[in-house]
């Protein structure tokens, strides 16, 4: 199978591609291009504390093309909870499906419009570059709010404490409301 690795960039040539399920193994550790990529997260501030592997399989069936794969690594992250840094581990599988725009004047709104309400990734040429699907998959991958463990207790709003490394005692303390006052009146009793 050809593949073509230009530095930052990963292809793969249709030309190589047999018809039915075509095999990718990707490891950030053996491969130039996943490197690049990797010292490009960090350098956004993504600390990969784990080789990115990534695992495709590329269905040809013409015209189009079906993309499944895993991708793995382990990030440094901040907990939205109680802020402190913890290791997420990512498996995240995705799929995709690929098609190929013919020439530059089929391009069009119509395309454009069809793209999104299909969810088909179109690319252009006698080859897909994998790097941007690669990177789009990373971000997905990462939740939005992480979180050091499930059962996470957070921070004190009012004292700042990780209440998961102690406790803390201010809600135990009775706050003031403008309702405070309410408590302190006497009902008298009508004979």
């Amino acid at each position: 199978m050809k593949r073509v690795e230009t530095g930052k960039k990963m292809k793969v040539a249709l030309s190589s591609l047999v018809e039915g399920k075509n095999k990718f193994h990707f490891d950030s550790q053996k491969e130039e291009w996943l490197k690049t990529l990797v010292s490009e997260l960090s350098s956004q501030g993504y600390k990969l504390q784990s080789p990115l592997v990534v695992t495709m399989e590329l269905t040809k069936v013409e015209p189009e093309f079906y993309l499944q794969g895993m991708i793995d690594f382990s990030v440094e992250q901040n907990c939205s909870r109680c802020a402190e840094n913890f290791p997420l581990i990512v498996n995240s599988t995705f799929e995709l499906a690929l098609a190929k725009i013919p020439s530059i004047k089929y391009r069009s709104a119509e395309v454009t419009e069809e793209t999104e309400k299909l969810d088909v990734n179109f690319f252009e040429g006698n080859e897909i570059d994998l790097n941007p699907i690669v990177v789009e998959q990373f971000f997905l991958s990462i939740p939005y709010q992480s979180l050091c463990k499930v059962n996470c207790s957070g921070v004190c709003h009012q004292c700042g404490t990780n209440l998961n490394n102690k406790p803390c005692h201010c809600a135990e303390k009775t706050s003031l409301t403008p309702f405070s006052v309410l408590q302190e009146i006497k009902l008298f009793k009508q004979e």
